[in-house]
């Protein structure tokens, strides 16, 4: 029996229900959002063209924010599509080798990227890269010099792993990913894993905010967790539990 039934046989019921109707709802509600949008940015991007040269400079300004709008809830609908369907897929359990799985994820050129990581985990080797890509993605984006990522685990308390809401008698493989970018304050840490929370404006920095909201939700549905914590140093220290036995 998996883990994941396992899981699901601890939440009562009409909790469940209850969930399983909401997923269904945000699925439906994104798809049918999605087709609206795409019209938009493509009756949009016609006109741009047949307009070339006929608009006045505020009225080109004017245009460029529609269609820098439209293109942010295009993406901003797909994230959700994305949140949705992983609280509705079935997660397969497999032995996963992480050194593997580790040396697949895609890391920009100029990113210094070092890891030492424990060998096994189990779960969804798909979702997983899905969960450990957005990790890397944003602590490659919210940089403003070289990129410097570490990947490095250690033991932890089983005090630790209950304060998670985890099984403390169980084993678990321990990742922690450590950057030096720009940071995020101590009493937003929590906040960050939230649907479309941005700590920095959207001037500063691309994204819809929707990144470690999908591996929250990815490693939650493994039987795992994942949070911040204040480094030593300046950066992020974001730490990850997997099941691993």
């Amino acid at each position: 029996m998996s883990d994941f039934t396992t899981i699901e046989k601890e939440v009562p019921e009409e909790v469940l229900a209850l969930q399983n109707e909401f997923d269904e709802f945000i699925y439906l509600a994104s798809h049918d959002l999605k087709e609206p949008a795409r019209k938009i940015t493509t009756f949009g991007q016609r006109l741009s063209k047949s307009l070339k040269g006929k608009l006045s400079e505020e009225e080109e300004d004017f245009f460029a924010r529609m269609m820098d709008a439209a293109n942010r809830q295009q993406a901003m609908i797909d994230d959700l599509l994305k949140l949705s369907r992983i609280n509705t897929a079935d997660f397969k359990r497999q032995r996963i080798m992480l050194h593997e799985l580790v040396e697949e994820l895609n890391i920009d050129e100029r990113t210094e990227f070092k890891y030492q990581c424990p060998k096994i985990a189990y779960g969804d080797r798909p979702q997983l890269k899905i969960a450990l890509q957005e990790v890397i993605d944003n602590a490659e984006k919210f940089n403003i010099g070289k990129v410097k990522i570490k990947l490095s685990t250690k033991s932890i308390f089983s005090t630790v792993i209950a304060s998670k809401g985890l099984n403390p008698s169980r084993n678990y493989a321990y990742l922690i990913f450590s950057d030096n970018g720009i940071g995020i304050p101590e009493d937003q840490m929590s906040d960050i894993f939230r649907p479309f929370y941005r700590v920095n404006g959207r001037s500063e920095y691309d994204g819809a905010g929707m990144g470690l909201s999908i591996a929250k939700a990815i490693l939650e549905k493994m039987g795992g967790a994942i949070w911040m914590e204040k480094p030593f140093s300046s950066g992020t220290s974001v730490h990850i539990l997997l099941p691993a036995a």
